[in-house]
């Protein structure tokens, strides 16, 4: 995103005031940036319980699945995927490096809208993890590999002498749109119905007075395999 925090001020502001845990367009400048390190991007949100969020997708039980990279092949996109969430005021984290998966969205592999974040660029001026994003096609390809923590038999066991077993797969997923949006428009992160994976940077020009970029380029994908 931003120069960066443009990226999520890229949600911030998509997810405009009024909206409990949505970002309303604050978030820290080129040169605060610099001086106070990666890490320290956040989207200022409500602060309120994000199980009143109405961005939040509905809890279905799987919180042992986990993605943990992406990739878009033609693109040459591949990335690690971190989990996010929001910090103590309620703002929303951003990704230090990588992409990051906002873990009260959809958990990929599951019904819902599954958002994640990724800089358009860096405060030193170089590429961000999602800067070819814009060249997204309908129809390209994204993996996402995902891990699942399953209890191994034994783990029923009254003793709890069972084990947590870890397993990756990669789920599939196919473009369906690729859009600008307002940086104030939060409609992109709406729960669905379908498997979708919704992918979000900063576009644009930028901004000195609102210290971020004007629009988002959002990338929407649905679960093919």
């Amino acid at each position: 995103m931003r120069r960066r925090a443009a990226l999520v001020a890229t949600i911030a502001a998509i997810f405009a005031p009024g909206i409990p845990g949505g970002p309303a367009a604050v978030h820290v400048s080129r040169m605060a940036h610099a001086s106070t390190g990666t890490g320290q991007d956040t989207w200022l949100g409500n602060a309120s319980d994000t199980d009143d969020d109405p961005t939040r997708q509905p809890d279905i039980g799987v919180a042992s699945r986990t993605p943990t990279a992406i990739r878009l092949g033609r693109l040459s996109i591949g990335a690690k995927i971190a989990e996010l969430g929001m910090d103590g005021s309620g703002a929303w984290q951003l990704p230090d490096a990588g992409v990051g998966w906002y873990w009260f969205t959809a958990t990929p592999g599951t019904p819902g809208n599954a958002v994640m974040v990724g800089h358009f660029d860096t405060w030193w001026g170089g590429d961000g993890p999602l800067a070819r994003l814009h060249e997204a096609r309908v129809g390209d390809r994204i993996d996402l590999d995902v891990t699942k923590r399953t209890a191994s038999p034994e783990g029923d066991a009254p003793d709890g002498t069972g084990e947590a077993i870890e397993v990756t797969e990669t789920l599939t997923y196919a473009v369906a749109t690729s859009r600008l949006v307002d940086r104030t428009d939060i409609s992109p992160t709406a729960p669905t119905d379908d498997e979708r994976l919704t992918l979000v940077t900063c576009a644009g020009w930028w901004s000195f007075t609102m210290n971020d970029y004007t629009m988002r380029r959002v990338v929407t994908a649905v679960r093919t395999t």
